[in-house]
């Protein structure tokens, strides 16, 4: 039997009948290779097709090889428009992600394309390229691995790329609320989570130094118009639940009672990442008054559990919701 048919034959009986337990699936497909001169296969005789397929090697060579985002602008339009589920549209928020959530570095030089390139194809406006994607064989206990294509479609207006198609997909629903940890072989989705818990991260800090310093103008920044502090709901709401506290401690204070400085501690704390735009918090949570030097000895004034809703709006991550008094179903 030609060794095609047999691999179509071999293809159709999986298919056709259910793996038993524990059975490892195989690659059927050839190896995927890269050519030899990636560079090469971004000219064309015709103008403007040469012009996309330039700007297109740009993009595979200065920004996504090189990392060079604060050039973004030399090759994508303003309002670039995205189709990859886990990027948002605009030329500001590619460069923001990159740049500040991913935090690619750019290398020092920039001469040669090393992406794998398997081909390239131009038609009227728009320009794919398509690559080499390696990725471990599932429940391979070797760590073997397998090649397919990726590919990247860009759309392009007098010479910069406009709109942008790729096959990335969400993270498995199971990954996001189960243990956290999205799956090896998807590293989008592990880039994605890994910028959600680092940026959530920095909102939880940002959060308890406002609440320690009771500096109201920061407090409620850090949340949603309609945010809320357990039922303190929205922001003129959450201003004056600051302002009080602030002012009944400076009350306290003047009648010679010792405070201490105040102190919110989170602790245990894990992100449950949702999605790109949305997140929950889950940690331990203690009220500490006092500090090393100060009389009195630092006290714990009240300590519980907390589950905050948090969601990006605007490409900043805010609180929409803070409970810190969950019911059980909550935790």
């Amino acid at each position: 039997m030609p060794m095609n048919l047999m691999k179509i034959s071999l293809a159709a009986a999986l298919l056709a009948c259910p793996l038993a337990a524990g059975a490892q699936m195989q690659p059927l497909s050839d190896p995927v290779e890269a050519h030899s001169d990636p560079e090469s296969l971004f000219s064309s005789d015709d103008p403007e097709l040469h012009r996309n397929k330039q700007a297109a090697l740009r993009i595979m060579r200065e920004l996504l090889q090189c990392n060079q985002w604060t050039r973004a602008g030399e090759w994508l339009t303003n309002r670039y428009i995205q189709h990859n589920p886990l990027a948002a549209s605009g030329l500001e928020g590619v460069q923001n992600y990159f740049i500040n959530i991913a935090k690619r570095q750019p290398t020092p030089t920039c001469d040669e394309l090393t992406s794998p390139v398997v081909a390239v194809q131009a038609e009227g406006d728009f320009v794919t390229v398509l690559a080499v994607r390696e990725l471990p064989i599932p429940g391979d206990p070797e760590g073997d691995t397998y090649t397919t294509t990726w590919f990247d479609t860009w759309r392009f207006v007098d010479g910069k790329a406009d709109e942008h198609w790729d096959p990335a997909t969400l993270p498995p629903y199971e990954a996001q609320a189960g243990a956290g940890a999205a799956p090896a072989s998807d590293p989008s989705a592990l880039l994605m989570e890994g910028a959600v818990r680092a940026d959530v991260a920095q909102l939880m800090w940002d959060y308890v130094r406002a609440a320690d310093t009771l500096n109201a103008d920061a407090y409620v920044a850090l949340f949603t118009e309609d945010g809320a502090f357990n039922n303190v709901a929205g922001r003129k709401a959450l201003h004056e639940m600051i302002t009080g506290i602030a002012s009944g401690q400076a009350e306290r204070r003047s009648n010679g009672e010792s405070l201490g400085n105040m102190h919110h501690v989170m602790s245990n704390q894990t992100v449950e990442v949702l999605g790109p735009d949305k997140a929950r918090v889950h940690y331990y949570w203690q009220t500490v008054f006092g500090g090393p030097g100060i009389e009195p000895a630092p006290r714990v004034a009240a300590v519980g559990n907390g589950v905050d809703d948090v969601v990006r709006m605007g490409g900043k991550w805010l609180i929409a919701k803070r409970n810190v008094q969950p019911a059980v179903t909550e935790e």
